[in-house]
């Protein structure tokens, strides 16, 4: 456990502020998000020691606003987390449909560590349903 803990270990130490940000998402208050990324200066993209970011808590756990907040906030969507998921992954991964449908607008094609893009882990109807609808309205196709 010490080796993983050390696999994630970043040059900035993670802070209390850090705590409080993750704990704004957690209870979804996204003026509180804004506040700590703008007063204290903080990412909210940057992992803590178990490879978990603020901006990766929305995606999976279903945060819109506070997802709106850091994604205006210029964050970069494409950032992965410790278990090599971006935020598109992991919003299809755990069903988070709006906010599948935000950062689609954002990143359209994104393969986590292992080459699956957000389709492979789609694991209901809506969501597999969203990523598709996005995905093929993108293309056009010639059918003559």
């Amino acid at each position: 456990m010490k080796s993983l803990k050390a696999k994630f270990k970043k040059t900035e130490d993670w802070s209390k502020s850090d705590e409080r940000l993750l704990q704004a998402v957690e209870q979804n208050e996204p003026d509180k998000v804004s506040a700590l990324i703008v007063k204290k200066g903080l990412c909210p993209t940057k992992l803590d020691a178990e490879g978990k970011s603020a901006f990766h808590l929305c995606a999976s756990r279903g945060r819109l606003d506070c997802l709106e907040v850091i994604i205006s906030h210029r964050a970069d969507v494409n950032i992965i987390d410790g278990a090599g998921f971006s935020a598109l992954h992991l919003a299809a991964k755990n069903g988070q449909s709006d906010c599948l449908k935000r950062l689609l607008q954002v990143k359209h094609y994104c393969a986590d560590s292992i080459g699956r893009t957000a389709l492979h882990h789609a694991g209901n109807r809506d969501v597999m349903h969203n990523l598709h609808h996005s995905i093929f309205s993108q293309t056009s196709f010639n059918t003559t």
